[in-house]
């Protein structure tokens, strides 16, 4: 029997869609009173890429956003037939609205969209990998995100840094890049002469007189990480200095972490000032934070390295010693992956989140090439989170 028109009083709704996802989902009739209705196919957009079942759902893959008119056949009894019609709307993906732009050409402080480094560090492996945040990316923005990694084989030291610029701050991609790379080099220096020298003997009498060795060691970590802050702020001001402009257009935080292994323990000092994350991680379950986040009153502010950090009675808290035997990694971080991964300050000290940060980013660190594997996980995409994202870390 031929198809009747269209009944005006019959009108179907269907679920929105999203394009690129896998889409089910069920032609209902609105101010229906529930009864079963068979359906027959007439004209499903190809570019839908959709199919229609005699019980009325609609499955595939749509590939085209937009408000698609979708029309078929209804019937009651499967003897008479009816025209019908429904829009269905199928929302873009939202990595499509994402552009990639340049930065303006004759920009000052010019920096790659990324960096990747690897390093072996005796018995143990370093990796360190930043990229470029899609807001950045989207806005046409350099990176503000920086890292140092090093290692010297002779004294068996690796140092390694991540600094976060501030994104309000104009030329925080090179304040960041000055306190990695300021605050690593003299870092390594010091640990390659006779610092380090000194604190490689006293860490092989450390079970003998753990409490006084460790409190030794404290403060000798506590000198050098306040010192190679110094130099961080001198070298931001200078900088700022030469552009007639302010330290803060600087603005950035700055993680760091001086690691030795030492027969069967791994030794770590740290200094932590901003967001992000450091921690020694493992065994599987247990994650030992090696300070706190500095967090503002308002989303997205936190504390950055200046004058008056080196001020301030906390800088001694944000410096952290460990002597461990059981870690599994030493992971620093900034905060485009630690708020999407851990998203509190509760989630960050959670073994569990841990376990599944690891669980990603392992296949990546036994990969050919860690460092390049670690920069493409780098991409994940969680609705809210496009900041700049940066990782070093050293495992055994």
């Amino acid at each position: 029997m031929a198809s009747q028109p269209l009944s005006p009083e019959v009108v179907f709704q269907a679920p929105n869609a999203k394009a690129g996802q896998d889409y089910r989902g069920s032609l209902r009739e609105v101010a229906g009173n529930g009864r079963v209705l068979q359906f027959k196919e007439t004209g499903l957009p190809e570019n839908l890429a959709l199919t229609l079942s005699e019980e009325g759902e609609l499955q595939g893959l749509p590939g085209v956003a937009g408000d698609h008119l979708i029309t078929f056949q209804w019937s009651i009894d499967g003897v008479q037939w009816h025209g019908g019609q429904c829009v269905l709307l199928v929302n873009p993906d939202p990595r499509s609205l994402w552009q990639i732009n340049e930065p303006a050409s004759d920009a000052i402080y010019p920096k790659q969209h990324s960096a990747t480094q690897a390093l072996n560090a005796g018995g143990l492996k370093m990796a360190a990998a930043s990229r470029r945040g899609r807001s950045h990316e989207h806005a046409g923005l350099f990176r503000d995100d920086d890292f140092y990694v090093q290692h010297d084989a002779a004294s068996g030291w690796s140092v390694l840094l991540v600094a976060d610029g501030a994104g309000s701050a104009v030329h925080s991609r090179w304040g960041a890049k000055l306190a990695v790379e300021t605050a690593g080099e003299h870092l390594l220096a010091a640990l390659k002469g006779d610092l380090g020298a000194g604190i490689n003997h006293a860490l092989q009498g450390w079970d003998a007189d753990p409490e006084s060795i460790s409190g030794q060691i404290g403060q000798q970590f506590y000198a050098l990480f306040y010192d190679a802050a110094v130099l961080a702020v001198d070298a931001i001001e200078q900088a700022a200095i030469s552009q007639q402009s302010e330290a803060r257009d600087y603005a950035t935080t700055l993680l760091a972490a001086a690691v030795k292994r030492e027969g069967g323990q791994l030794f770590l000092a740290t200094f932590w000032i901003g967001d992000g994350a450091i921690a020694a991680y493992g065994p599987r379950g247990k994650v030992r934070l090696m300070g706190q986040p500095d967090s503002g009153e308002f989303a997205g502010q936190t504390r950055f390295l200046d004058r008056a950090a080196l001020a301030s009675d906390r800088f001694a808290q944000r410096v952290k010693i460990g002597r461990y035997s059981d870690i599994s990694a030493v992971v620093l971080m900034s905060d485009g992956i630690s708020d999407p991964k851990f998203e509190t300050d509760k989630g960050l000290a959670s073994g569990d989140k841990w376990d599944a940060l690891w669980d990603e980013i392992a296949p990546c660190l036994a990969a050919d090439q860690p460092e390049q594997s670690l920069l493409d996980w780098m991409g994940f995409f969680i609705p809210g989170h496009h900041d700049d994202r940066s990782m070093a870390l050293i495992w055994a």
